[in-house]
Formats: structure tokens, sequence, C-alpha cells
């Protein structure tokens, strides 16, 4: 069908075809294919949670790896973006990791893909094949887009409007940084929302307090790269590497600890077959939650992305097994919550929808809350002391401990080891001992208000109950200004 495409400057003839609905992916997958010369794409959102050869998007992304092999040039901008609601400086702005997987295929592939800038939204589902054929339209890749929603899409032949979107797309800014550090972090594991909420599953390993099965199957999804039959080499060495268990003992020792727990995870749990081969690596086959006769596959919904830092700063070493649990529970609910970062469920919710005590929850959520790894809020109280609301959550970024320690040591020098040590006791009140940004903030008020006002204001906090929503930072803050406010 031919129209008249209007711009500002002028309007021109198009040939125009609707690919709304389920016509969008097989018309995408051919275009693609057939690209000789030129791919330009820019996109919202790529749901990939892995090397999942089975998906569509994962086709999609594929044939963009495809093209780039027979010569095709192909450009990608995909978005990364933050959540601005309830940020402090940019310095504490965090990037959603929504399209770290297609990054790391397309860069693995040698194409050329960058991050937008993160405090834009690049919300475009455009592609350029060739400099004439344009895609656009609502649809983002993703399983949901491409088969279950209702999103319009049209395919337009048209040189004109092929240039005039390549030459907006020149505008959109780039962030170097992360489009040039990305790959070198890692991608994210895609975790299932069945692992944690099946009793004989996560929970099981909960009560039994069975970490090092628990760390070792993280490991093997995370090693897990769609291999055909769902099956992985072992490597004893570096497992044990990984589980922090090749220095302290022998070779023998840690290789009969890994067997022993694979036992476990094969005969307790069924979520691995295991085939020892003396004198020789292991061959592993992940199974299926569900049905444990069939190979594991990609989760394509209800999964949640544990970033790869969780292992790259050792925080899979340095948080007990119900911290390590709850910041998985953190990860699943933020994913899927309408408040994202934040969500939202109390205590026996969670005790019953993951099949573990309440103490695991209590003492799990609070030492992640005193590692500055989740950020939380308690609802107002009425004049009874009482609340039917839920608490609020939010997963913060996994920090480098060298950076906390470098901090520390800067903050040392600046300030003085005593007075250093004295903020960081106050900060532990409001369960912000591990926070420099706060502690650092009770430094410069105490040199502006002097230590009795504020030895005072921690005082009252510290007689609150741990779950009263006066019992953080920005509370004490304002007694101690309104305290300064008086003295004047």
């Amino acid at each position: 069908m031919a129209l008249a495409i209007a711009t500002r400057a002028f309007c021109y003839e198009a040939d125009v075809t609707d690919i709304s609905g389920n016509k969008y992916f097989p018309v995408v997958k051919e275009e693609l294919s057939k690209a000789k010369e030129s791919i330009f794409m820019v996109m919202f959102k790529v749901g990939l949670s892995g090397y999942d050869k089975s998906s569509s998007v994962y086709q999609l992304v594929d044939e963009l790896a495809k093209a780039h092999k027979r010569g095709v040039k192909v450009t990608v901008i995909l978005d990364q973006n933050i959540a601005f609601s309830d940020q402090g400086d940019i310095d504490q702005w965090e990037t959603e990791g929504k399209n770290a997987w297609c990054f790391k295929i397309l860069k693995e592939a040698g194409i050329t893909v960058w991050y937008d800038d993160p405090t834009k939204y690049v919300h475009a589902k455009t592609l350029v094949i060739d400099r004439e054929t344009a895609i656009l339209g609502s649809a983002n890749w993703t399983e949901s887009a491409l088969f279950k929603n209702f999103e319009t899409n049209v395919l337009i032949r048209s040189k004109q409007l092929a240039k005039g979107l390549l030459e907006s797309f020149e505008k959109i800014a780039i962030d170097q940084k992360s489009s040039n550090l990305a790959i070198e972090t890692g991608a994210p594991v895609a975790i299932s929302w069945k692992f944690l909420e099946n009793p004989e599953l996560c929970g099981n390993m909960m009560s039994r307090h069975d970490e090092r099965s628990f760390d070792l199957y993280l490991l093997l999804l995370r090693n897990f790269k769609g291999e055909p039959k769902a099956e992985l080499t072992l490597d004893y060495d570096e497992t044990a590497k990984a589980l922090g268990i090749y220095e302290p003992m022998s070779r023998t020792a840690y290789r009969r600890q890994i067997i022993k727990s694979l036992r476990k995870l094969q005969d307790r749990y069924k979520l691995i077959r295991f085939e020892p081969q003396y004198a020789q690596e292991a061959t592993i086959t992940l199974l299926d939650y569900e049905q444990p006769e069939k190979a594991y596959t990609y989760p394509k919904e209800w999964f949640f992305q544990l970033p790869a830092d969780y292992w790259r700063y050792g925080w899979d070493r340095k948080l007990s097994m119900r911290a390590k649990f709850c910041y998985l529970i953190n990860l699943a609910y933020a994913s899927i919550s309408n408040a994202r970062p934040w969500w939202f469920a109390g205590r026996k919710t969670l005790t019953e929808r993951f099949n573990v005590g309440k103490t695991v929850i209590s003492q799990g959520m609070q030492e992640l809350r005193r590692q500055n790894l989740i950020d939380v809020e308690y609802p107002p109280r009425d004049e009874n002391y009482q609340s039917s609301l839920a608490k609020s959550y939010k997963p913060l970024k996994l920090y480098n401990p060298a950076w906390l320690e470098a901090e520390w040591d800067r903050l040392k020098m600046a300030y003085g080891e005593d007075e250093l040590k004295q903020a960081r006791a106050y900060a532990k009140i409001v369960f912000r001992e591990n926070d420099p940004q706060v502690v650092e903030g009770i430094l410069l008020k105490t040199k502006q208000y002097g230590k009795a006002a504020v030895k005072k204001a921690f005082a009252i906090v510290a007689q609150k109950n741990i779950d009263n929503p006066k019992r953080k930072y920005s509370y004490v803050k304002g007694i101690i200004e309104q305290s300064g406010k008086k003295e004047e």
C-alpha cells in the first residue's frame, strides 16, 4: 500500500505493510536474513535470559549475528536507564540490566553495540535495513511482545524515511564507558522463581543449612551457556576456587567435598545428573525442576537476573546463606514489582511462599540492610503503634568491598581514625555502618553542630524499635538540624 509520509518539511511516497501482532516476528526474521549491506537497530528492551536458542528473541538476535558474519554492517543501540525514583546524587544512580544478555551476545559476535546515556530513555523499537527498509512500532524484542501483547508495527519501504531515521539515530547520546566495560563484568544469570518456591529445592537447602550445595548449584547455572542436552563439564580445581575451598584443602579433600555436594544435588534435590569419571573431570546434566527426566532449559517467564558481580566481588562467600537467599528474594520480587525497584511483602507472606522460618527472613534482610545491599522502608504507625502494611524493600547495586575499604581509608585521612570509628558506630544505629555517604554525613554534622548534638540525636533514635519508620538517618538529621535552629 502506498502512502504519503509527511514530515515537518516535506512528504513522500512509501510502501507500508502492517505487521502487527503475530506477523511481526516472521517478517522481521526474514528481513534480517535478506539484509545485504547494513542493519541499524535501536531497541528499548531485548528480553534474553541467556543463550536460549529455543526462544524467538534469541532467533532474532542470532539473525543479527549471522548478518554480521556474511559481511553486513550491523550497529545496535540498546537502552540502559536509571530508576529515577528515590535517587540521591548522581553517584548513586543505578542502571537497570535489562539488556545485558543481548549486549554480551552481540559483543561476542563482533557486532558494534552501544548503550545509550543512562539519564535518558531511548524508547524506540526501530530497525533500518539496507538504508531503505524501516521497521518500527510498539514491540520490544520480548516473548510477550512477539506473541502475547497487543502490539502495532509497520514495515515501510522508503529511502527518504530510512535516511531521516538514521540521521536521528546519530543524535543519540552514547555511554562510552559502559559500552566498553560491560562485556568485562559478565552477564547476569537467569534464575527461575521455581527454584525459590519449590519446598524441595531452595527451601529444603535452607532448612538443612546446605550452603555448599546452594552455592554449587548457582555456579552450575552461571556456567551453563545453553549447551546441548544441558550438559556441563565440571572442572574440580576451578570449582574449588569459586567455592573458597581450594587453598585450605588438599586436592583430594576438595574433590571429595565437591562430589559430596554433587551427589546431594542429584539424589536429594533432583537438580542434576552426575557422572563421575576416575581421575577426570565430571559431566553434569542440569535437570528440569518439575520433570527431572528432562533436561534443564532457560526459564522463559517468572525468572530474575542474578548479577555477575555477585561472584566477581565475592558476595557469594561474604554473605551468610540466609542473606544470599534473601538477596535472591529481593531480585525476584523487584523483577515483577509495579513500583520497581521497590517491592512490598510482609514477613508472613515471604515465609509461606518460600518455605522458610521467620528467622531466616528477619536476619537475612537485616544483614543485607547492614551491608548496604538493600534499602528498607517501614510504613507509618498509627496511634496504637500498629500497622498491617507490608515493608518496602529495594535491592541495591552490588559494590566492590575493595572500594568500601578505600572509602574508609579516605575518610580516616580526612577526619581522623577515632572520629570515623565513632561515626560508624552512630551509623550502625540506623543500619548504615557500611554506607560511606551516611558516615561522612555524620562526620560533617558533627563538625557543624558539635558532638553533643549528634550524640543526643542518635540516643533518641536508638530507643526506637528496629521496625520503627523513624529509625533512619534522615530522621536523625532532622533532630540535629532542628536542635541547631533552637540554639540560634
